[in-house]
């Protein structure tokens, strides 16, 4: 019967949800648990009102007045695979280590400024992490060099000589401010909500995400998103 697959996996992402929370059965209902649970997780949050559906559709197919439970309705095919899909998602979502783990070039505050100029030429990256004594102390991007650039020939000229990358970060006016930095177990869609734009709010959106162990910013670098990296979502996610 289809309806028994259904409810596996029904009472997967329940006793899972349940346990996340420390909510007991005989205090809050299905619905209850996955607001609450939304409030905390991102991936609940994205798919909470599916999951609600899913609780009404077990209501309706499940008779609780008898003991134990009788079966009274069956759910079409699609509808069991469905959920089966999101119970898997929702019990072990994509994390963004390994999904967007690379090597990530970094730069330090007194490397000469044609250090990561050649790297934009060889490689064509556009983004580099740059460390002041082992701490994070901006994001040298195209768009601050381009500003850097514009403001030299400005004052009278271009002057490459000596020129470092703290000199060029100096023109950065979110000074770091548009870069975060996130646990190697945070999730895909964790990650999406960073670098989506708050809604009714005026803030600039972000331009990266940096990947480390336990999301520290003095800690080795696993990887790094980019808003163009989300645009094609992994295996399964909808």
């Amino acid at each position: 019967m289809t309806a028994e697959r259904f409810l596996r996996a029904y009472n997967r992402i329940d006793d899972y949800l349940r346990g996340l929370m420390d909510i007991d059965r005989t205090r809050y209902g299905f619905a209850s648990v996955v607001d609450q649970a939304a409030k905390r997780y991102s991936v609940v949050r994205r798919y909470a009102d599916d999951l609600k559906e899913f609780g009404a559709l077990r209501n309706a197919i499940v008779h609780d007045k008898e003991f134990p439970a009788r079966i009274i309705a069956d759910p079409r095919p699609e509808v069991v695979e469905a959920i089966e899909r999101l119970a898997d998602i929702i019990l072990d979502p994509p994390r963004v280590y390994p999904l967007f783990g690379r090597e990530v070039r970094r730069l330090s505050w007194d490397d000469p400024i044609a250090k990561p100029l050649r790297w934009i030429r060889e490689y064509h990256y556009t983004q580099f992490p740059v460390y002041r004594e082992r701490r994070f102390a901006g994001l040298l991007t195209s768009r601050c060099v381009a500003q850097w650039l514009a403001d030299s020939v400005h004052n009278g000229g271009v002057e490459f000589g000596g020129v470092t990358v703290g000199d060029v970060l100096r023109h950065d006016e979110y000074e770091g401010r548009r870069v975060v930095f996130v646990a190697r177990d945070a999730t895909w869609y964790d990650a999406v909500e960073l670098l989506s734009p708050a809604k009714g709010k005026r803030r600039a959106s972000l331009e990266a995400i940096l990947i480390t162990a336990s999301g520290r910013d003095d800690e080795e670098l696993l990887g790094i998103i980019t808003p163009r990296d989300l645009l094609h979502p992994p295996a399964g996610v909808s």
